[in-house]
C-alpha cells in the first residue's frame, strides 16, 4: 500500500476512534444526570409566574421560614 494509502487509514481510524468515545462520554454523561436527586424546592406553577403584578424578569421575593414544631 502507498503511504497515501495508509494516510487515509489513519485519518479514517482516528475519526472512528473519536467517534467512538465521544458516543461513550456522552453516554457517561446521560447517565450521571440521571442520578441527580430531584429539585428539593419545585418551581413555581405557570400560573404563578403569569401574575401581571410582577414584571417579568424580576425575582421572586422568598417566602419566610415557618417555624419547627
Amino acid at each position: 500500500m502507498s503511504v497515501g494509502g495508509w494516510i487515509v487509514v489513519g485519518v479514517v481510524a482516528w475519526i472512528a476512534v473519536a467517534l467512538l468515545v465521544a458516543v461513550l462520554v456522552g453516554r457517561m454523561v446521560r447517565l450521571r444526570d440521571r442520578q441527580v436527586p430531584e429539585d428539593p424546592m419545585p418551581r413555581p406553577s405557570q400560573q404563578a409566574e403569569s401574575d401581571p403584578r410582577r414584571p417579568h424578569g424580576a425575582p421572586r421575593a422568598p417566602e419566610p421560614r415557618r417555624p419547627r414544631g
